[in-house]
């Protein structure tokens, strides 16, 4: 999968839950593994993480590119931290996970062209 995937399938986590303070949480909001099926809601890096392990397929590259995509627009080096600000909202991670997978998505048509 690659990165600008890895972003969308991040997107669709957070669209059916969003978190702060942890990974991953259950429809309880206790805490949880992010790969966990209890799992009904997770932060900006918890689903990075859920989509990275969920598919097989995905190589350290793409995991690369789509971190990459991200450091672009966001100027906080920690994925955790900016997710976990107080003044952070669902629609600002949504929008930023949107924004990334064009970034990675271009970067990817890019890169295919220029091999050719």
């Amino acid at each position: 999968m690659n990165g600008s995937m890895l972003l969308y399938e991040a997107g669709v986590l957070v669209e059916q839950g969003w978190c702060q303070g942890t990974e991953a949480r259950d429809a309880n909001g206790r805490a949880t593994d992010v790969g966990s099926a209890d799992a009904t809601a997770w932060s900006l890096l918890g689903a990075l993480q859920a989509t990275t392990v969920g598919d097989p397929s995905t190589e350290l590259q793409d995991v690369g590119d789509a971190v990459a995509a991200l450091a672009e627009l966001i100027a906080d080096p920690s994925l955790a931290n900016w997710n976990d600000s107080e003044a952070r909202t669902k629609l600002e991670v949504l929008r930023v996970l949107k924004d990334a997978e064009l970034l990675a998505l271009e970067q990817l048509v890019y890169h295919e062209f220029s091999e050719n």
